[in-house]
């Protein structure tokens, strides 16, 4: 089932990543007289999807159609289980490989799909699941991913004869890092441009084979380009390549084809403004990053998922407090309304302990936030002029210091035989978020930039913990008086992070030092350091310019940083 390297930690107190035409960013709603009491309704148009651990075969979908089309939803996303050489397979954990399935394979599911879609009457936008699993194919080996193009040929059939609307592409590299380029064979013989020409190539070949029996086909995309690192290095980034192959699938891409930017990164999403502040990204400030404009403003839409059992800070489902849990349900209806109210159509909503199809877990206040999210709570008009239902509160939540290993010896402890603690870092910088990640274009790091617009904020804590709920980049920055120290010939210098989520690149008066790397899941409780010999000044004032990217849930300088001297 769906385990997401962006949000499912192992740290048990983790906190744990087609509407009508308006201008991008822009979402109008009736302007109401005052006080007048109104509700604000989403229309069938905009869908709700469900997608969890209780994902269905086309079986299952067949002997349970009737009695699913009652819960709200709109639709599911699915695994097919074909019969291969006399042996059942799930599909999505193994298509993206070598091993060619075969048309027949799938007569029983299509026979399934077919019967299913005869019965169902809501439930009509139905997604076949196609992972990047295992993902065991050389990016240039021609006989090898011809298996995947065969695979991705056979997946839009399947969907286009089992009337489906297309399918769920999950880019999560839950096998080999197929878009890492450090971990690619060829990497001391082929250049990252010569791999993103060539992921760029593949990219095509994959959305033609989507195309070919199903040429107005709608594909979900769990992330977007968001996650690969545009507008940095991504010869470094953990997804850098597969902004590659989304270019070459939005350049192939037929008349008539949609790619939906799903947007995972909405999993923790409660309030409007984040999900606004989303879709300006999306449809705004990224275009000018991918490498077919033209195509991607023709072909995508967007679209969001909300976590409902969300496990922010590893608190476990409670189906007696509804207090402990990350949503209410309150907040879990006003989330999906918020999210289907600005997304061009789809909003899918994944769990893992609730149970839909069998009512296990399931209190019946969820289920009828899901009924009621088209229509939810009385427009607060006083106060917001009938543009927007009342935020839920936002100081539920994250606690840094709650996390395990979080104080300073069981952070540094084991470091002090090689290094010297000169000086804790002030707890107070300055903070500015960065949707549109302009910060390294626009010089952030620099000394001269003007912070008057830049709020406080304080590290040893998430910044969700100090009422900023947001995805993406941000940037801390602080001007600090070293202190004057003595040191010995040839000692070097280092600021030492305790942990950032998730990850991060670091600057010393306008020079960069370092950076923090690591694959989210694995590296938002790490510490690391950058060597600062040399660009840090003892003695005197210096700058020091932090930009952090979150992709899922809290973020920030969670712990404390340090000066040190010595080690190796």
């Amino acid at each position: 089932m769906k385990t997401t390297m962006f949000t499912l930690r192992n740290a048990p107190e983790r906190r744990t990543l087609a509407g009508i035409a308006l201008p991008l960013g822009f979402l109008l709603l009736p302007v109401l007289p005052a006080n007048a009491e109104v509700r604000a309704r989403i229309g069938s148009e905009k869908k709700l999807i469900e997608w969890g651990w209780d994902e269905p075969t086309p079986a299952y979908l067949r002997a349970n159609a009737q009695r699913m089309d009652g819960y709200g939803f709109d639709g599911v996303i699915f695994h097919a289980d074909p019969v291969h050489e006399g042996k059942a397979a799930n599909f999505a954990w193994e298509c993206w490989s070598a091993k060619r399935f075969a048309y027949a394979d799938f007569a029983q599911n299509l026979a399934d799909l077919r019967a299913a879609q005869a019965t169902f009457t809501r439930m009509t936008d139905n997604f076949l699941r196609f992972n990047v699993c295992p993902g065991d194919v050389d990016w240039f080996d021609d006989a090898a991913f011809a298996g995947v193009v065969n695979n991705a040929r056979l997946a839009g059939r399947v969907a286009h004869e089992g009337g489906c609307k297309g399918l769920m592409f999950d880019i999560e590299m839950y096998g080999k890092p197929l878009f890492t380029y450090d971990k690619q064979a060829h990497k001391e013989a082929k250049s990252f441009a010569e791999y993103e020409a060539q992921v760029r190539r593949r990219g095509r070949e994959l959305m033609r084979a989507f195309n070919q029996w199903y040429p107005d086909i709608t594909v979900l995309l769990t992330y977007g380009y968001g996650i690969t690192g545009v507008g940095g290095d991504r010869s470094k980034a953990q997804y850098g390549l597969l902004k590659n192959l989304f270019d070459g699938m939005f350049e192939a891409a037929r008349k008539g084809a949609t790619l939906v930017d799903a947007y995972e990164g909405a999993y923790s999403f409660r309030t409007r403004k984040e999900f606004v502040a989303a879709r300006k990204t999306v449809l705004g400030g990224l275009i000018s990053r991918v490498g077919a404009p033209d195509a991607y403003r023709k072909h995508v839409r967007l679209g969001f998922g909300v976590w409902m059992d969300n496990r922010y800070g590893a608190k476990a489902w409670n189906t007696d407090d509804f207090e402990k849990n990350y949503f209410t349900p309150a907040e879990f209806e006003y989330s999906l309304f918020c999210g289907l109210s600005v997304c061009d159509k789809y909003v899918w909503v994944y769990t893992e302990h609730p149970k839909w199809w069998t009512n296990e877990k399931l209190p019946a206040e969820y289920l009828n936030a899901i009924r009621h999210a088209r229509n939810p709570r009385v427009l607060d008009d006083a106060k917001h002029q009938g543009r927007q239902v009342k935020d839920p509160p936002t100081d539920r939540g994250p606690v840094a210091s709650a996390q395990p290993g979080y104080d300073d010896e069981a952070t540094f402890g084991d470091l002090k035989a090689k290094f010297d603690f000169v000086a804790d870092l002030p707890k107070t910088w300055k903070f500015c978020t960065d949707p549109e990640r302009e910060g390294v274009q626009g010089e952030w790091f620099s000394p001269a930039l003007d912070l008057a617009d830049w709020r406080d904020m304080l590290i040893g804590k998430f910044w969700d913990e100090q009422g900023v709920r947001y995805q993406g980049d941000a940037w801390y920055r602080l001007t600090w008086g070293v202190p004057a120290l003595e040191l010995p010939a040839n000692a070097r210098l280092y600021l030492w992070f305790g942990a950032v989520d998730e990850q991060a690149t670091v600057w010393v008066n306008g020079a960069k030092v370092g950076v923090h790397t690591e694959p989210p899941d694995l590296g938002w409780d790490k510490r690391f350091s950058a060597e600062v010999t040399g660009r840090l000044r003892p003695g005197e004032q210096n700058t020091i310019a932090v930009q952090v990217n979150n992709a899922a849930l809290a973020g920030g300088i969670w712990k404390s940083v340090k000066l040190a001297v010595g080690g190796e």
